[in-house]
């Protein structure tokens, strides 16, 4: 087993954290030891792997994480409701899940 942190990194502002995500986090039992916002800068090292999972990150990222991944996953927020976060949550999930699937793979070949 391979311990992998995570975090969670805002390009821009005011370092709010939303109630509603964090409830639908802990319902789904994803564990957090601590929940907080930073910037961006902040936590990233250059060994990292970024993933960008919304299309403003994305542009406004530029050349600080060029080998960047970039994930299209709805912004739940505008739209407000437990339900848009479930699908935001359900998107990034199966594409972790398959992320964490071909580095595994390409981990046992080396």
């Amino acid at each position: 087993n391979v311990k992998t942190e995570i975090h969670m990194a805002l390009l821009r502002g005011d370092g709010q954290l939303f109630i509603r995500p964090i409830a639908v986090a802990r319902a789904h039992r994803l564990p957090f030891t601590r929940v907080r916002t930073a910037h961006l800068d902040a936590v990233m090292r250059s060994e990292d792997l970024v993933v960008a999972v919304c299309d403003r990150a994305h542009e406004e990222l530029g050349s600080q994480a060029p080998d960047r991944l970039h994930w299209s996953v709805p912004d739940p927020v505008p739209v407000g409701t437990d339900e848009a976060f479930e699908h935001a949550l359900e998107l990034i999930e199966d594409r972790v899940g398959r992320l964490a699937a071909a580095v595994h793979l390409s981990a046992e070949e080396r």
